[in-house]
């Protein structure tokens, strides 16, 4: 077999995203063969070579895929220091130590996050040079003007940085917008720089990956080609 990145194959495993497989391996977290390997991108045989993480022999799981309907005020956090409810707290307790978010929604957003184990879909989708199209659904204080459509449509301007141009779905108080971007609290950074009050704010789709009947706060399996 065609050796592969050390962190790849960590990733791979579905025991860690890339970038905390890329931690694991800095912190001396990691051992080829017997030996604590410190360097990022040593390549290993996954037939030949034994790789352990945290003194744990590796072992291929099968992958997991789910797509979880995030009520309102839960983080999206395994553990928050001011005891809030995470999203973790909706999922069973076989599954609370597989799995991980790929991004976040805040802690007063609603709506559509994934769960895997997938460190390669995680890459995929998160990766800053990604433009994944992501939908919300938001509903505002009052109507939108005529000339802050058209700035949300051009692309403005946020905290000293030119957001792409976005698409709009407007229905009175309630517009739907689809961005690339996934910078932090991106839409509603965009929203309130206008004066707009956000009443609320829902994430309805990733991609191809829609949202739909989902309850609040309930979960379900998908496969890795809903996603990509």
């Amino acid at each position: 077999m065609t050796s592969i990145r050390l962190q790849k194959y960590i990733s791979g495993a579905g025991i860690a995203s890339r970038r905390h497989a890329e931690e694991l391996i800095e912190a001396g977290k990691v051992k080829v063969n017997g030996q604590v390997v410190r360097i990022l991108g040593t390549k290993v045989d996954p037939v030949k070579d034994r790789v352990e993480v945290n003194g744990q022999k590796l072992k291929v799981n099968s992958l997991i895929y789910l797509v979880l309907n995030k009520p309102k005020r839960y983080m999206t956090t395994r553990d928050d220091p001011r005891k809030r409810r995470t999203v973790f707290d909706l999922l069973p307790s076989d599954l609370k130590n597989v799995v991980w978010p790929i991004g976040r929604l805040d802690f007063l957003t609603e709506g559509l996050l994934i769960f895997t184990n997938d460190g390669n879909l995680t890459q995929f989708l998160a990766h800053p040079s990604a433009e994944h199209e992501k939908e919300y659904e938001v509903v505002l204080d009052k109507e939108l003007s005529a000339g802050r459509i058209e700035k949300i449509q051009t692309g403005m301007m946020i905290e000293g940085k030119q957001t792409a141009p976005a698409k709009l779905r407007i229905h009175g108080k309630t517009v739907y917008i689809t961005i690339h971007e996934g910078w932090n609290r991106q839409v509603r950074k965009m929203f309130s720089a206008f004066g707009y009050t956000i009443r609320s704010l829902k994430r309805i789709r990733i991609g191809k990956l829609k949202l739909g009947n989902l309850e609040v706060g309930k979960y379900k399996t998908i496969n890795r080609a809903d996603v990509i």
